[in-house]
């Protein structure tokens, strides 16, 4: 009796260890159909092609390819230089992005989080001829966490994503959801300038009428042709388009034909780098390009084209006017 007892008691242990495995198997698969442990695999070598399809009424999709530091974005029939900084930054965070939890499990949430087909930008990722990604993007929101060194209270910002053929709506950490522009401007490469500018010696103006400068460095002391110049003046300045950039890009409809200002800017150990404008009082309309982007920039606000050529009066001794210094009150 003690015998059968045994026995019971072991094909009942079996069935239950049995029951045990084929529980945790199932659970475990079910673990992993609520919540994934990565939305993606991306190489961030390897990866070649972006297509950005914006929200329903938007325009056509935006092309986003290459590898290295040469990559462009399309848009429709139209090709431009794309900021690899830029796409550098989308790929780390498309490579880092893990989910943290889900925010919604069905359809039924997805218009709250702005995931829907009609309010979402679509995302597809490939490297060569695979897709390795194919998400949108939705609602980007904000919280204050808890207060760190100095009483200082940190943002956390968490974007809200749906991957293709999954329901669920899940947050990951970043701003993922604001990487993703509608418009082609938004990838576009916007560098004037980029150069060392304690590696110039020589700039040099070529303006309509007599107008035309040249600033040379010698001992250490700028000249403005045979006369000093104001060194200060040309260090701001420099400085100034040391690390140009601008973001309005030229109407191609109002391109101009010619552009009568060059600056020459040279020196030791670079490539020379030239910038043309243009400019008119008359229809109000300034235009900027350099021989390091083909892009021009520019309309109707004068801003970059002043600060580009500001005009030989700049640099003339005693026309920085310092600001004077207030008295701190007893």
């Amino acid at each position: 009796m003690k015998k059968i007892k045994n026995s019971t008691l072991l094909i009942i242990f079996g069935i239950l260890a049995l029951l045990v495995v084929i529980f945790y198997l199932y659970d475990s698969k079910k673990g992993e159909r609520s919540f994934r442990s990565e939305l993606f695999t991306i190489d961030s070598v390897r990866v070649s092609k972006f297509t950005i399809y914006p929200k329903s009424g938007k325009k056509q999709a935006l092309v986003l390819s290459g590898t290295g530091k040469n990559w462009t974005i399309t848009s429709g029939n139209k090709t431009y230089p794309a900021d690899t900084g830029i796409v550098y930054r989308i790929i780390s965070s498309l490579v880092s992005a893990k989910p943290e939890r889900v925010a919604g499990t069905d359809k039924s949430s997805w218009k709250e989080f702005e995931v829907t087909d009609t309010a979402s930008a679509r995302i597809v990722v490939e490297q060569g001829n695979e897709v390795v990604a194919d998400f949108r993007v939705g609602r980007l929101s904000y919280s204050m966490g808890s207060r760190g060194y100095g009483g200082r209270q940190a943002m956390s910002v968490k974007s809200h994503i749906r991957v293709a053929g999954d329901d669920r709506v899940y947050v990951v950490d970043g701003f993922i959801s604001m990487l993703f522009g509608d418009e082609a401007t938004a990838y576009r490469n916007r560098i004037l300038c980029r150069f060392n500018r304690n590696q110039v010696n020589k700039l040099t103006f070529i303006c309509p009428g007599d107008s035309s400068f040249i600033l040379i460095q010698k001992d250490n002391k700028w000249m403005l042709g045979d006369k000093p110049a104001d060194s200060a003046a040309v260090v701001n300045y420099l400085g100034s388009l040391a690390n140009l950039s601008n973001g309005m890009f030229a109407d191609e409809k109002e391109i101009p034909f010619t552009f009568p200002f060059t600056l020459k800017i040279e020196g030791t150990n670079f490539t020379a780098i030239e910038l043309q404008g243009s400019a008119s009082e008359e229809t109000k309309r300034y235009f900027v390009k350099s021989n390091m982007n083909p892009a021009v920039f520019g309309g109707v606000t004068p801003n970059l084209f002043r600060q580009v050529f500001p005009g030989k009066s700049k640099f003339e001794p005693g026309k920085t006017v310092s600001k004077p210094v207030k008295k701190k009150k007893n």
